[in-house]
């Protein structure tokens, strides 16, 4: 796996409210403006869709899989939830329609109803690994749900309540925190590990854990909400606060056991979420912003150390720290750079996921 977007590991499976049609139809070609700014501001509705355009034109094949360009050509069931947000917002519901195709036949294979997490275009079968993984699951029931609202669609409603509920009933289990996600149905437990439970802090969608008791109130999503903002308080080490990419939870929460001990390309993805779902105190998001102060690329950190490993030089690794800062206390960051044609998948859809984030919470920082 490529290092920018190796984002599992073995063993493998692994709203903001703001929803009216004029202002997320615009989200997406402004992001280049909300990230190009010394200020994070909410985009402006005279522009163009030419975020989502560009990216569905690199990253969407034609008959809906999101290319995981970087990392082997491969698909990933979170990629596809990523899409499907950003199609939506983009009001495109013909490659809406193209990606969930593409993922319930491909991905939604399993009996308990929840999506395999990789396909490989040079194996056979395509899917290598049938475990899921439960971000993905998240994201592609948080997306059918926008999706329903936007184009009153009932059947794309049905679909996010099935998909929630198998995260309820197959991907959760009672920690001493509380109701917690499981990465995968299974592998991750204490049978399955030495240390386990495992638990990937970055697949709390918090924004998804908020709007999907629309469709599944039978789901204690608000306990996993609890639980996942006190595994990050539980989860600081090292030097510099970090929470690692994968936490063991067998005792007090430490860095897994066979997992590189740093705040990799998994955990940058835990700010974007806090800032998204409006959740956590100012102090939950300092050690993250303190990895981007003063302009510098943030970069994934040895937790034992806290000493920098690999600079986070692309353009959507910026934008998902300039969203924190804003939502941390209200002030501007230093700006992202535009995104460039050689940036990869993984940055690409954090650079659009920021700007539409920024838009669902009316973010503007100055």
């Amino acid at each position: 796996m490529s290092g920018t977007t190796a984002l599992r590991r073995s063993p493998s499976p692994r709203e903001g409210r703001r929803t009216g049609a004029a202002r997320l139809a615009t989200i997406l070609s402004a992001a280049w403006l909300c990230f190009a700014a010394p200020a994070l501001a909410a985009p402006q509705d005279s522009a163009v869709p030419k975020g989502w355009t560009d990216y569905k034109a690199r990253f969407v094949a034609a008959d809906g899989r999101v290319v995981d360009d970087a990392n082997g050509n491969v698909s990933h069931s979170e990629g596809q939830g990523y899409a499907m947000l950003l199609a939506v917002a983009a009001d495109d519901g013909v490659a809406f329609a193209r990606l969930w195709g593409w993922t319930s036949r491909e991905l939604y294979r399993r009996p308990d109803g929840l999506a395999s997490w990789r396909w490989m275009p040079d194996a056979v079968p395509h899917v290598t690994d049938a475990n899921n993984a439960t971000d993905g699951d998240l994201l592609i029931a948080w997306a059918l749900l926008r999706a329903a609202r936007r184009w009153n669609s009932p059947d794309y409603r049905d679909v996010s309540r099935r998909i929630a509920l198998a995260v309820g009933r197959s991907a959760t289990f009672t920690s001493r925190f509380g109701l917690a996600l499981k990465p995968g149905a299974s592998g991750f437990d204490a049978a399955a590990m030495a240390d386990g439970p495992v638990v990937n802090l970055s697949y709390w969608v918090f924004p998804a854990l908020d709007a999907l008791p629309e469709v599944a109130p039978e789901v204690d999503w608000a306990g996993l909400t609890r639980t996942g903002l006190a595994l990050l308080e539980a989860s600081r080490f090292g030097p510099g606060d970090l929470p690692t990419d994968w936490v063991s939870l067998k005792g007090a929460p430490a860095p897994a056991k066979g997992f590189p001990r740093e705040f990799g390309y998994n955990a940058v993805r835990v700010p974007l979420y806090l800032a998204w779902g409006g959740v956590g105190t100012p102090g939950l998001y300092a050690p993250f912003l303190r990895l981007a102060r003063d302009g510098a690329a943030p970069t994934t950190v040895d937790v034992a150390t806290g000493l920098p490993r690999e600079p986070l030089r692309e353009a959507g690794y910026r934008a998902v720290f300039t969203l924190a800062a804003c939502a941390a206390g209200g002030e501007g960051a230093p700006a992202a750079p535009a995104s460039g044609p050689g940036d990869h998948y993984y940055p690409s859809s954090l650079r659009l996921l920021a700007a539409l984030a920024a838009a669902d919470r009316d973010l503007r920082c100055d």
